[in-house]
């Protein structure tokens, strides 16, 4: 794996050290360049990536659903959901064919991680993506994101 700099390098340590903790060695996969935990139809991924080019941060994320029709329908849903979460964001990967993939995304600055939070946005991110992907599903289309990146079932729950 290919780092911008020293930071980013001992940022993903951590971040994996903590992970591996957290949720059990066995659990976090590494997917390219992304550690990956599964939690009932959820892949919540960790990515280090610079903020700034001395800042790396933390972004936990999870694909809820893909090939779902870009609706203005959609885009409101999403954003009056945003109101309600106390931890991270819903956004919209729209591609050309006006097909997209619904996330859930919240970004820790890496210097201000511990292990708590890091247990607190991934399980918040978790959370969120299992109670609503199958609702966007039954009223918007498209199907859940489980497996997106090959991730098939756990070894065993963390949670």
């Amino acid at each position: 794996m290919a780092f911008n700099d020293e930071r980013q390098r001992l940022a993903y340590e951590r971040v994996r050290d903590f992970a591996y903790s957290l949720f059990g060695e066995t659990n976090v996969q590494t997917v390219e360049d992304l550690l990956a935990l599964q939690e009932g139809s959820t892949v919540v991924y960790l990515r280090v990536f610079p903020i700034t080019s001395e800042k790396p941060g933390v972004e936990v994320f999870s694909y809820i659903v893909t090939d779902v029709p870009a609706s203005e329908e959609l885009m409101r849903f999403l954003l009056t959901y945003n109101l309600k979460l106390t931890m991270g964001a819903f956004g919209l990967m729209i591609e050309e064919s006006n097909r997209a993939t619904v996330l859930l995304t919240h970004t820790i600055p890496a210097e201000a991680l511990s292990k708590e939070g890091l247990y607190l946005s991934v399980s918040a991110v978790a959370r969120v993506a299992d109670n609503v992907d199958d609702l966007l599903v039954e009223k918007f289309g498209g199907r859940t994101a489980i497996g997106m990146h090959g991730r098939n079932d756990p070894h065993e729950r963390w949670e």
